[in-house]
């Protein structure tokens, strides 16, 4: 082979070479990217957050053991959150959970793990416990639903269902399968 052909073909092993080296070192360097992206860029122990409704009173309030935020995609997570969601001054739900993730700018809250729901009004006459996993709430529209096991508890009895639709403004809970009770007359 002539000198020409051999410069020739080391000039396209090279080639090979950096195409093969280009293609290998990029996707490691945009995996090193996409991880650096979903570090967080601020967090805070004891966070605790309330909005407002129009006319200035509480709205809901937002409290965990630790929040930290992401900002490639804008939401945070939490630990053992806290959140208040009040209906009106007379009422509000207390949910707790042992972890969390904030959606959207606050609009939405996925609760994770054991959630405990409480219903706390002025009389507690009403008293009623909620207990499910993986809630997801929308507290500005005052709402929340869950696929997953639900066990209701109050002064008149029990129920257990599969998933559940809450809207707190209008107190109604939609109860979605396999939904068991038993009922406690009320002696006079």
């Amino acid at each position: 082979m002539s000198r020409r052909g051999w410069v020739a073909l080391l000039l396209i092993a090279l080639a090979a070479l950096s195409w093969w080296l280009q293609g290998s070192v990029e996707p490691v360097s945009q995996q090193i990217f996409e991880k650096m992206q979903h570090e967080p860029d601020y967090y805070m122990d004891e966070f605790e957050s309330t909005a407002l409704n129009l006319v200035g009173k509480p709205a809901h309030k937002l409290y965990a053991d630790n929040l930290k935020h992401y900002a490639n995609n804008d939401s945070a997570t939490l630990e053992r959150p806290h959140l208040v969601v009040f209906r009106s001054e007379d009422e509000f739900w207390d949910i707790r959970a042992e972890s969390g993730l904030v959606l959207n700018g606050g609009e939405t809250i996925l609760l994770q793990g054991e959630v405990i729901i409480l219903r706390i009004t002025a009389t507690d006459i009403e008293a009623l416990q909620i207990y499910t996993s993986n809630l997801t709430v929308y507290p500005y529209v005052k709402y929340m639903e869950t696929a997953a096991r639900v066990k209701i508890k109050d002064g008149r009895g029990r129920t257990t269902a599969i998933g559940m639709k809450t809207d707190l403004r209008q107190h109604r809970i939609e109860l979605l399968s396999a939904v068991r009770g038993s009922y406690e007359p009320q002696s006079h």
